[in-house]
C-alpha cells in the first residue's frame, strides 16, 4: 500500500516538474510546438489554462483534415459542413498562412479551390494540398504557380493541373516540390524553379515522348511511374548536383539519358523488365551514373532485367559501402561479379524473394570462384541474408563469406516465417561448423 502511494506521489511529482518545464517556455516556442499539431488538436488546448486560451490565435499554420470530422452519427452532408464551417472560421483567424496543408475527400472543386485561393499570396511559404477520392479530377488556382514566397508544394491525389494554368510560372523560392496527381505537363513547371533542391515526382500515364529532369540545383530526386508497360520515348535525368536518387519504373524507357553524379550518397533503383527489352541496355549507363554513391540498392526488378540481360561489366564502385539487394531467385555468379567491383564494402543485405516453400527441385550448389573480391576479405563487417530457404546455392555462398570475411563480425540469416524452429536449429548447426575467417563473426538465425 505505501509503495502504491509513494508511485502515486512521484507520477504526480514528474506531472508537477513538465508542467512548470512548459509553463516555463515563451510563447513563441510554445507556437512553434504548436505549429506541428492538426488546426483541430491545436484549438482544443486554449481549455488547458488562461495561458492557452488565445495562444492557438497567433499561428500561422493551418493543418486541415476531414477524417476527425467523419464520425457514425454524422451524414456525410453533415460531415460536410462542420468541416466548411470549420475552414471558414480556421480562416477568418489566420489572415496570414505561412503553412496551409489541406487532406480532404468531402469538398466540392469551387470549395477545394477557393480554400486554396484565400491562403495564396505574399506570406505563403509551404503548400500541402492532397484530394485522395474524387469521381472526377480537381483544377487547382494557377496563382500557385507565381507564389514568389512559396518554398515548399506538394499535391497529391485526384489533382490535373492543365496546360493554361502554367501558362506563366515563376517560383524563385521553391526548393521543394512533390507532384502525385492525375495530369501534369511536369516541364512547364520545372523550369521555372531555379533554386529547387528535393523533387518527389510520380506520373499517372503517358502523355508526353519525353519526360525531362533538368535541373542543376537538385540534391534529391524520386522519381516513379504508373505506365506498366506503356512506352516512353526518352528520359533524361541531368542533375549534377544530386546527392540522393530513387528510380522506380513500370513503363518502357527507350532510351535514356543521365548525367554523372559526383556528389551521389544515396541510391535506389528499380526497373521493370518486359519481354521487349529495349531498355535494357541503358541500364549499365544508370549504374555507370551512380558509381560514386556509398549506398545502392537494387530492387527485384532491376536485378531480374541484369540476370536476363547479356553479362555486363560493372563499374567500380570505389565509395560503396552499403549495399542490398533484392532477388526473385538467388544468383551467387552475379553477385560475387558485383562484389569485385566494390573495394570498400562494409554492410551487404540480400532478400530473396517470392519463395518461402523450401529449397527448390533440382537445385545446383554455387561454382567456387577463382578469386575473393577484395571488400570479403578487408572491409566486409557485417552480412544479412534475409529470405534464406538453404538451397545448396545459398548455402555454399553464406558459407563461403564466413570462410573469407577476415573482419566479419556480424552475420544474420532471416528464414521465412512458415520455418519452423527445427529447421532453424539445423541451419544454425550446419552453418556453425563452417570454418570462419574471423573469430569475432555472430552468427544469428531466425
Amino acid at each position: 500500500m505505501e509503495e502504491e502511494e509513494e508511485e502515486e506521489d512521484n507520477l504526480e511529482t514528474a506531472t508537477t516538474i513538465n508542467m512548470d518545464m512548459i509553463s516555463t517556455m515563451p510563447d513563441s516556442l510554445l507556437c512553434y510546438i504548436l505549429s506541428f499539431l492538426p488546426t483541430r488538436d491545436s484549438v482544443a488546448t486554449s481549455i488547458l489554462s488562461r495561458r492557452w486560451r488565445h495562444l492557438w490565435k497567433e499561428l500561422q499554420v493551418l493543418d486541415l483534415d476531414d477524417g476527425p470530422f467523419c464520425t457514425p452519427e454524422r451524414s456525410a452532408e453533415e460531415m460536410d459542413e462542420c468541416f466548411i464551417a470549420f475552414i471558414n472560421a480556421a480562416l477568418s483567424r489566420f489572415p496570414h498562412i505561412k503553412k496551409f496543408r489541406l487532406s480532404c475527400e468531402v469538398l466540392c472543386e469551387d470549395d477545394f479551390r477557393s480554400y486554396i485561393n484565400a491562403v495564396t499570396g505574399p506570406y505563403l511559404q509551404e503548400l500541402f494540398v492532397s484530394q485522395m477520392y474524387s469521381l472526377e479530377n480537381y483544377g487547382v488556382p494557377c496563382g500557385i504557380f507565381t507564389c514568389p514566397s512559396l518554398v515548399s508544394l506538394c499535391l497529391k491525389g485526384y489533382i490535373s493541373i492543365e496546360d493554361e494554368d502554367l501558362q506563366s510560372v515563376h517560383l524563385p523560392s521553391l526548393k521543394n516540390l512533390e507532384l502525385d496527381v492525375k495530369y501534369v505537363n511536369a516541364d512547364k513547371i520545372l523550369g521555372c524553379c531555379p533554386v529547387l533542391e528535393t523533387l518527389k515526382l510520380t506520373l499517372d500515364r503517358v502523355e508526353f515522348p519525353t519526360v525531362r529532369v533538368p535541373i542543376s540545383t537538385l540534391k534529391r530526386l524520386t522519381f516513379q511511374d504508373d505506365y506498366h508497360g506503356e512506352v516512353v520515348e526518352h528520359l533524361e535525368i541531368e542533375t549534377p548536383s544530386l546527392e540522393y536518387l530513387h528510380v522506380s519504373l513500370w513503363g518502357r524507357y527507350l532510351r535514356f539519358s543521365v548525367t554523372d553524379f559526383p556528389n551521389m550518397v544515396e541510391a535506389h533503383l528499380d526497373i521493370w523488365s518486359h519481354q521487349e527489352d529495349e531498355h535494357i541496355g541503358w541500364i549499365p549507363e544508370l549504374l555507370k551514373a551512380v558509381c560514386k554513391t556509398k549506398l545502392l540498392r537494387l530492387g527485384s526488378s532491376i536485378t531480374g532485367s541484369l540476370l536476363c540481360a547479356p553479362p555486363i561489366d560493372f563499374p567500380k564502385f570505389g565509395c560503396l559501402l552499403h549495399l542490398q539487394l533484392r532477388f526473385g531467385s538467388f544468383k551467387s555468379r552475379f553477385l560475387l561479379d558485383l562484389l569485385h567491383c566494390c573495394h570498400k564494402l562494409q554492410v551487404l543485405i540480400i532478400q530473396n524473394e517470392l519463395h518461402g516453400h523450401g529449397p527448390p527441385l533440382n537445385q545446383k550448389s554455387m561454382l567456387q570462384p577463382t578469386s575473393v573480391p577484395n571488400c570479403v576479405t578487408s572491409h566486409l563487417n557485417t552480412f544479412e541474408f534475409g529470405g534464406y530457404e538453404d538451397s545448396l546455392e545459398e548455402h555454399a555462398f553464406v558459407a563461403y563469406i564466413l570462410q573469407n570475411g577476415l573482419v566479419l563480425m556480424r552475420m544474420m540469416i532471416h528464414t521465412y516465417t512458415s520455418y519452423g524452429e527445427k529447421i532453424k536449429d539445423h541451419i544454425f548447426k550446419e552453418l556453425s561448423i563452417v570454418p570462419r575467417g574471423s573469430n569475432k563473426c555472430q552468427l544469428t538465425v531466425d
